[in-house]
């Protein structure tokens, strides 16, 4: 029996188990992986693909071919954990593809078989989305990112020699179909206590939407309840029925992907300009941009490293004197606070439709992969999410939130990690934690470049695996 929609918007009070599905096990084999729970490799591979004129069946053909060898599912990914954790057998190369817009009508796709996601179906490029995020022209993003992109393809593995030398073998069969007009090659980036961190040195992916059983399991014995903060999420937010597929529950998610490049050197000196101002240490001055210490502790919980924590929400701060409104991680996610600030009337919602603008974030560093170096360029996140809705999730998140300076409240200022906007980036910063007088901070520059980027769709394995005989 198909699900229906109330099991996409109702979560499982324990989350979906893999290992015994239930009414699941379609859905899961159909789906690909490093959706649901991220694929956890050390190293990635992206290629960023535009198909060659005249080539079509041969193209069909090669991303049938590739799905049957490469591309992992849902329920693979998971197997191959059990077998991890069990025997201590490595899984296999991982791997995901995606197409864009221009991808299905390259491969002749109706526009009733397209993913319908307006922002999908405009791209990253248009004039109207990229003015929406406040992105700089195309002309000022890396070359490859410029050319039409058809899909992308990623490849993952702890072991680096063995990634190399899978994408290299199966990029000879590629480059018979396909011009590889960009390749970002990532890495999971770790401080001296081995927590994934990314280049300002924050642990990141504390906070992230959870799904299955063993994930939402390991959050109550980290939290031990869900009494400040539920992490679990419905499939709703993540998943839309995948017009191509085969079986009654053949489903797939958007990609946002955005190159970030961070300016490690100028946060670093701007971060101690602020501990300066402030009269303050220069970890707490750190803490009041992101959050979060860099070690993962909120700064709504405290004004000295502790300990890592995603139970929290901002009910003991409604007035931002201890994380202040525009931290990036209470823009991103603002835990409640679009009900709980008077102000914030134009913004008035439920928790449940606070909370349906999350994402699922799969991002990894680029660059250095030397967290010791204060590297000025060339170094940052590439960043990727899921959802089921790009223009209420991460369109959303980052025009109305993160972009603005009246959000959640007038005049508190843009996100000062992720806010594209140049507009002028002076925010109040409390004079003394948790205490209600503030000052006003210098000007700050743009410490996240957004170097290109691409929506995609994740399709079925079933249209994967049919490419080739399919016919749209």
């Amino acid at each position: 029996m198909a699900l229906t929609e109330d099991d996409l918007k109702t979560f499982e009070e324990n989350g979906i188990d893999p290992e015994n599905p239930g009414k699941y096990e379609t859905l899961l084999k159909d789906l690909q992986g490093n959706i649901l729970k991220g694929h956890g490799r050390a190293h990635a591979v992206h290629l960023f693909l535009k198909f060659k004129d005249g080539k079509i069946p041969e193209v069909k053909q090669w991303i049938q071919d590739f799905a049957t060898t490469y591309v992992t599912s849902a329920k693979m990914q998971s197997d191959e954990a059990v077998r991890y954790r069990t025997e201590k057998i490595p899984g296999s190369v991982f791997a995901n593809f995606f197409l864009s817009r221009k991808g299905y009508e390259q491969l002749g796709f109706k526009p009733s078989k397209i993913p319908a996601d307006q922002p999908f179906r405009y791209g990253m490029k248009n004039d109207t989305v990229r003015n929406l995020l406040a992105d700089p022209p195309v002309e000022a993003w890396d070359r490859g990112f410029q050319e039409d992109i058809h899909a992308l393809v990623l490849m993952a593995d702890d072991d680096v020699v063995d990634l190399l030398q899978k994408v290299n073998k199966m990029s000879q069969q590629l480059l018979q179909v396909a011009e590889i007009v960009q390749r970002e090659d990532g890495f999971v980036l770790r401080n001296e206590c081995n927590q994934v961190i990314e280049h300002f040195g924050f642990v990141d992916g504390v906070s992230q939407p959870l799904f299955l059983k063993r994930d939402i399991v390991a959050a109550r014995i980290q939290n031990v309840d869900f009494s400040k903060w539920d992490p679990r999420a419905p499939l709703s937010i993540i998943l839309v029925k995948d017009r191509n597929g085969k079986t009654e529950d053949s489903y797939g998610s958007y990609l946002v992907y955005r190159k970030l490049e961070q300016n490690v050197e100028q946060f670093l000196k701007d971060e101690q300009h602020l501990a300066e101002q402030l009269g303050i240490d220069k970890e707490l001055a750190g803490a009041l941009i992101m959050g979060r210490f860099r070690d993962g502790t909120p700064v709504t919980l405290a004004d000295i490293p502790a300990a890592a924590s995603n139970n929290f929400n901002y009910n003991d701060d409604a007035e931002g004197t201890k994380c202040p409104f525009h931290a990036h991680i209470r823009k991103a996610n603002p835990r409640g606070d679009l009900t709980r600030v008077e102000s914030s009337v134009d913004y008035t919602e439920s928790s449940v439709t606070e909370r349906s603008h999350r994402i699922a974030r799969r991002g990894i560093s680029f660059g250095e992969n030397d967290c010791t170096k204060k590297t000025s360029s060339g170094s940052g996140l590439l960043f990727l999410c899921f959802e089921a809705d790009i223009e209420n999730q991460f369109n959303f998140m980052q025009a109305a939130w993160s972009n603005t300076g009246n959000f959640v409240k007038v005049n508190v200022g843009p996100d000062p990690i992720i806010g594209q906007a140049e507009i002028p980036r002076k925010q109040q910063w409390p004079k003394k934690w948790g205490e209600a007088e503030t000052v006003e901070g210098f000007d700050f520059p743009l410490w996240v470049h957004m170097k290109g980027g691409e929506y995609f769709f994740a399709p079925s394995m079933s249209c994967l695996t049919t490419m080739a005989q399919a016919t749209q």
